[in-house]
């Protein structure tokens, strides 16, 4: 009896060692603007510190892969029209200092295919954990000036930080 007992100990121990199988690092596949790209939770306040819109602020990056310039989307398009907060379009970015800007970039808020508004971003710059979100979780900040040509002579102010996706951010 000992001996089947001493038999099925090996088998199983034979039977852990050969099931375990190790597998290599899988590469991760960022986007050509990478660290830049994601979801954000932005405050947009305007001139006088008046908080305008809270919510989503998106980078991505364009369809040809480009090192140099981004999408940067904000805001929401009503069936008013687009609020002075929301812009859509395609930036210039530095990836090395990880800036980004634009001057009279053609507004698209609302996805459309064109537009003659346009918006201006200044000091655009994401601060890689530069922030803690309201969860605790330490996680990278965003800030930029921005402009829209809808509304002449407003100035909105943007400041936020990456979603981490856990439902207090």
């Amino acid at each position: 009896m000992k001996q089947i007992r001493y038999i099925s100990v090996l088998f199983l121990l034979l039977l852990g060692f050969a099931s375990c199988e190790t597998y290599g690092d899988y590469d991760i596949e960022y986007s050509s603007i990478h660290p830049l790209s994601g979801k954000y939770r932005v405050t947009v306040t305007d001139e006088a510190g008046t908080q305008v819109y809270r919510n989503y602020c998106e980078i991505s990056n364009t369809t040809d892969e480009s090192t140099t310039q981004c999408w940067l989307r904000i805001g929401a398009y009503s069936l008013s029209g687009a609020n002075a907060y929301s812009i859509n379009g395609k930036i210039n970015c530095d990836l090395s200092s990880l800036t980004f800007s634009g001057t009279s970039i053609e507004n698209l808020a609302g996805n459309v295919a064109t537009s003659t508004n346009t918006f201006t971003l200044t000091e655009g710059k994401v601060v890689l954990n530069g922030a803690t979100a309201p969860s605790g979780t330490v996680c990278d900040a965003i800030s930029f000036t921005f402009t829209n040509s809808r509304f002449p002579g407003k100035t909105y102010k943007a400041v936020g930080y990456r979603f981490t996706g856990w439902s207090e951010d």
